[in-house]
């Protein structure tokens, strides 16, 4: 009678810790989706942009709505402005018209504009400043001693909101890299 009593309590323990697992995982899956990650990676695949990245970038700027707009006007799945869609196609696309509202549009600029960025500025902390907060606050902030070393890094974002935004995408991409 003990010894079925101790295997029914040992079956529960079993089932509880799996089913909290489950659970776990299904909940933390949701958090962090991997929506439209074929779109992302085709894109990313023809370039060194880390997928996870992308993923990391679009759960924070618009957490995967296609329909945000910021209320300084950037749009879609990763916060483009117009100015800078415009720009970006321009320069890589020959300035065909780019529908931000289109997720495939939006992330092809996006993931275009974080090339440009990488080739400016190398440092992944440089270039998710300067997504946020602009190139040319970026450039401003790299001459400034106190806030770059050696005028290609930046050692210290003086913006509250850049900073976080920075430590936010590098976390939810160390994230995406060890859920998927």
């Amino acid at each position: 009678m003990r010894l079925k009593k101790l295997k029914n309590k040992i079956f529960i323990l079993v089932f509880l810790a799996c089913t909290l697992a489950i659970f776990s995982i299904t909940l933390v899956h949701a958090l962090f989706p991997i929506k439209l990650y074929n779109d992302v990676k085709f894109v990313c695949d023809k370039t060194q942009v880390p997928p996870y990245l992308v993923l990391a970038i679009i759960k924070t700027e618009s957490s995967f709505s296609s329909e945000k707009v910021s209320t300084k006007g950037a749009k879609g799945l990763m916060q483009i402005m117009p100015e800078t869609a415009d720009y970006v196609s321009e320069l890589y696309f020959s300035g065909r018209d780019i529908d931000l509202a289109n997720d495939k549009d939006n992330i092809l600029i996006g993931v275009t504009y974080l090339i440009y960025l990488f080739d400016k500025f190398e440092d992944k902390k440089t270039v998710l400043a300067a997504y946020n907060a602009g190139e040319g606050r970026v450039l401003e902030w790299l001459d400034n001693k106190d806030f770059s070393l050696d005028g290609k890094t930046l050692c210290n974002i003086p913006y509250k909101e850049t900073h976080e935004y920075v430590e936010k995408v590098i976390h939810r991409e160390k994230i995406y890299n060890l859920l998927y």
